[in-house]
């Protein structure tokens, strides 16, 4: 009914617009972080790819040169064929022992093109004492900036029995000169109880130094790297990897030397 002045009483409310909820808006920070995830994300799945199809076509490459080998061993004239590959087997690798085997070719190739050490902290039998002396001699290493590779090294005693060791293999940090490298390796050697270390320069012969006399003498000459075990069994390195500072239960055959 309308009021004392004539108004609907409907007419004297007010009604209010109501709001639009809308869903709370993302941080700045959550976005970004999602972003880059994916970008990470992106890239590795990139760079798995094209590692592996570089995988494929180192294969195949492997695969074209043993098939021209096949052929020029038949009296067939063959251009661009590697003749050292008759040496080789043909039968195709697993991937396992391919990867493998291209990481001893690396060995290989720093020893024979780089400037290179070897050196080791085992002595005696105990391999709860030689992992402390492995991480002492890692953390030397580090803090003087020389690069190393773990692997188990073979060598021969007196009496003709076969011990083994982790070795390190080491090449000289960012400009570090080639007298410098050597004279930290002998340093350390002395330090970590070892009675010789090992340098080479480049395509030289391999050096092995005294780091047990007080008045050391001339270093000698072991000769220049050669794929394969020792012939007469002394020193060599195999391709086994070390994790942490744990010598390996197994060795591998696969492995480099040093000879005349």
């Amino acid at each position: 009914m309308p009021d004392a002045n004539g108004k609907s009483p409907t007419e004297n409310l007010t009604i209010k617009p109501q709001k639009e909820k809308r869903p709370p808006a993302r941080s700045a920070s959550n976005g970004a972080n999602g972003a880059q995830s994916s970008r990470l994300q992106l890239i590795q799945k990139k760079g798995a790819m094209l590692d592996r199809r570089q995988l494929m076509l180192n294969i195949k490459k492997i695969q074209q040169q043993r098939l021209k080998v096949q052929q020029a061993q038949k009296g067939n004239t063959v251009k661009g064929v590697d003749m050292n590959l008759h040496t080789q087997g043909y039968d195709m690798l697993s991937f396992g022992k391919f990867i493998s085997e291209g990481g001893l070719a690396r060995a290989v190739s720093k020893s024979k093109t780089q400037v290179t050490g070897h050196i080791s902290a085992d002595r005696g039998d105990s391999e709860t004492e030689n992992r402390k002396k492995r991480k002492g001699l890692e953390k030397d290493l580090k803090k003087k900036g020389i690069g190393y590779k773990k692997s188990v090294g073979k060598y021969k005693y007196d009496d003709g029995k076969q011990g083994s060791e982790v070795s390190y293999h080491t090449t000289p940090g960012k400009g570090m000169s080639k007298r410098k490298f050597g004279k930290l390796t002998r340093r350390l050697g002395r330090k970590h109880g070892q009675e010789s270390v090992i340098t080479k320069d480049k395509d030289k012969p391999a050096r092995l130094h005294d780091t047990q006399s007080k008045k050391p003498g001339a270093s000698y000459n072991i000769g220049k790297t050669k794929a394969g075990q020792h012939p007469r069994g002394d020193g060599e390195t195999t391709d086994n990897k070390v994790r942490s500072a744990k010598h390996p239960k197994n060795t591998k055959k696969r492995s480099f030397h040093y000879d005349n």
